[in-house]
């Protein structure tokens, strides 16, 4: 991996060889893995470089995933936008839309306005955690400092009860009413300030749970003065084949150790001893997703229910977390009305 800005102008001299036929080889892959780990680990190496990657048409070879473009391109002067802006004039690349969206700027988040509103895909940028109102520039619905989320197994009761962030609380610690909620498990509860720039929010945590469905579900509710869920509402498809409504719920499907298993997570901020891989950092040992940054980008997100308005992503992380269903579990909350939604997804 890059040991200074020196090794970072290598990389980039490197970029002018993988576009075209070779963006999608192993030469592009581990370029990208590199310029991930420059995002997690030192972004201000990559700063010099960003106007030479964006205006000399770098981007083809440019790899890192969404939320790495964020911290990397970050803050890129008006000659990029302008730049890019030209670029999306007589073509839509999602290259260009990518990095347009990433710098993040007043004049960037004008530009992406303008080219939703002049027939640019919105729901690419929705799919990002952007969104663009009826008037105005658009809006970053995440924010783009990122925290890894460790897990830890094994806690007792009183550990779990005096956690920051515990993993598998009762229902009932949860929820209003838990003989009539939807809601079958519990996978972690978050304390939001522990993200910087998460939106202010009435209660000090979120709880991140499911309903007794493996995957592509989606669960939205609000909550009370102690944070606790009531009035949800479920769309979900239907139920696995293996899956009996006779014999209980999924839970009855898991093995007693998986079923009880207890503990926490810890936040951490992206550094150098993460492992980078394909856009993500969950090959790096006990870490089970992210809390902060965008959304996995490849999936579409939720609009508030009561809104509209694209819902804030708040933590994404795999099932494995505390297993139940399959794929990825987010997190999302809409500021304005008050309103909490999580979803699963399967594997990309």
């Amino acid at each position: 991996m890059p040991s200074g800005p020196d090794d970072v102008a290598v990389l980039v001299a490197k970029l002018r060889d993988v576009g075209g036929d070779r963006l999608f080889s192993q030469d592009a892959r581990e370029l990208s893995d590199q310029f991930a780990y420059v995002a997690g680990a030192h972004p201000e190496w990559f700063a010099p470089f960003r106007e030479e990657v964006v205006v000399t048409e770098l981007l083809d070879g440019f790899g890192p995933s969404f939320a790495d473009q964020c911290v990397l391109l970050h803050g890129a002067s008006d000659r990029c936008v302008d730049h890019l802006t030209a670029q999306l004039r007589r073509r839509s690349e999602f290259g260009d839309q990518w990095a347009l969206a990433a710098i993040g700027t007043p004049a960037a988040l004008d530009a992406v306005a303008w080219h939703v509103r002049n027939g640019g895909d919105r729901e690419f940028y929705e799919e990002c955690g952007v969104w663009v109102p009826p008037t105005g520039p658009a809006q970053y619905r995440f924010t783009p400092h990122r925290r890894a989320v460790f897990l830890h197994q094994g806690a007792t009761a009183t550990e779990l009860a005096g956690a920051t962030h515990p993993v598998g609380l009762p229902v009932d610690a949860v929820v209003r009413d838990p003989d009539r909620t939807p809601i079958s498990w519990h996978y972690l509860t978050l304390r939001l300030a522990e993200v910087p720039g998460m939106p202010d929010w009435p209660v000090e945590q979120v709880h991140l749970i499911s309903p007794r469905h493996w995957w592509d579900w989606s669960l939205t509710a609000r909550f009370d003065e102690h944070g606790r869920y009531h009035s949800e509402r479920v769309v979900a498809p239907e139920q696995p084949a293996e899956y009996d409504e006779d014999d209980g719920d999924l839970d009855a499907l898991l093995p007693d150790d998986e079923r009880d298993a207890l503990g926490w997570v810890d936040l951490r901020p992206y550094d150098g001893d993460l492992v980078y891989c394909n856009g993500y950092i969950d090959l790096t040992p006990g870490v089970v997703g992210t809390a902060g940054g965008p959304p996995v980008s490849i999936y579409a997100n939720p609009n508030c229910d009561s809104c509209g308005r694209l819902m804030f992503h708040v933590v994404s992380v795999e099932h494995r977390v505390r297993d139940y269903g399959d794929g990825r579990r987010s997190l999302f909350i809409c500021e304005d009305c008050q309103l909490v939604t999580c979803n699963a997804t399967s594997w990309n």
